[in-house]
């Protein structure tokens, strides 16, 4: 699996450090295993279910490839229920990065509890055993969301509620309140990063949505809004929030604690913009008022 240690005789890298970064295949985490290589001061263990790692194009594909071949990378195949597996894989790194979750779209409850909320589980008893020192965990705003009411403009001090829409949330959120109370315990500082849907670069979740026609609609006055974030912004807030840990006076501030991480686009809005750079061309978008029958295309 490789070994933080430089075992091959070359001159010594930059990077002195070694970070874990589970599902490290997934889409988020691609970005962000390239931008700790990138920065020169991490060694990389990339972790994910399959069983062996294949590359694809891409510059973010790229750069691990050439990070696997001179050692500042590796991968291993983990389950994050698997505590064995994590144990071995987080040994000697600083900091682990947890990005692994079950698949949203699937509104399974069982396999949703079983990934979100035991996988994570084990991966703080894993640092715990491993004495990793900081663990930042990927959450998702969805987690203070009722399926209901509307949220504008709310920050960190919103209440979870008390029915959540979907399995992915229910868990994200009783995983995320793992990752709060472990913080400052055996010396692991964590922290949560709550995105929105995140989009970007080498993304299908808005070709996703059109190619299924579900950016082609407006229901209701098309006032209705959804949260959006680059990638390369939720990247950089993960690394960030290692910064902060890393202080004395950022472990007080931050550690435990949530961040929510997000821009709010009026939903026909983010369905236009991303129109104009070629995700549907000129698709037109239907108008689907609530009250009454009638549809207009704008």
């Amino acid at each position: 699996m490789g070994s933080p240690r430089a075992d091959d005789g070359r001159q010594e890298a930059k990077a002195t450090k070694w970070c874990a970064v589970t599902g490290g295949r997934g889409y988020m985490a691609r970005h962000l295993v390239a931008a700790l290589l990138r920065s020169g001061e991490w060694h990389v263990r990339v972790t994910d279910l399959a069983p062996s790692l294949v590359l694809g194009p891409g510059e973010t594909e790229d750069l691990l490839r050439d990070a696997l071949g001179d050692g500042r990378a590796v991968y291993a195949s983990v389950d994050v229920c698997n505590l064995e597996q994590l144990t071995t894989a987080f040994e000697g790194v600083d900091v682990v990065f947890h990005t692994a979750a079950a698949d949203p779209s699937k509104n399974n409850l069982p396999l949703h509890y079983k990934v979100n909320v035991e996988g994570t589980k084990s991966v703080i008893d894993a640092c715990k055993i491993c004495k990793v020192k900081r663990l930042i965990h990927t959450s998702s705003s969805s987690v203070v969301f009722d399926g209901v009411r509307g949220l504008f403009n709310v920050n960190e001090s919103l209440p979870y509620p008390d029915k959540f829409p979907d399995a992915y949330a229910q868990t994200k959120a009783e995983a995320e309140k793992l990752v709060i109370n472990a913080n400052d315990i055996n010396g692991l500082l964590t922290c949560c990063i709550r995105p929105g849907s995140i989009f970007g670069p080498g993304g299908t979740m808005i070709s996703t949505l059109d190619h299924s026609g579900k950016t082609h609609f407006i229901i209701g006055d098309g006032k209705n809004c959804d949260d959006f974030v680059y990638v390369e912004n939720v990247v950089h807030g993960h690394i960030c929030a290692d910064t902060t840990l890393s202080t004395i006076e950022g472990a007080k501030t931050s550690g435990g604690k949530t961040i929510h991480d997000k821009d709010t686009f009026a939903s026909h809005q983010a369905s236009k913009l991303f129109g104009r750079v070629g995700i549907h061309g000129s698709t037109p978008l239907w108008n689907m008022p609530t009250s009454n029958g009638n549809i207009s295309k704008d």
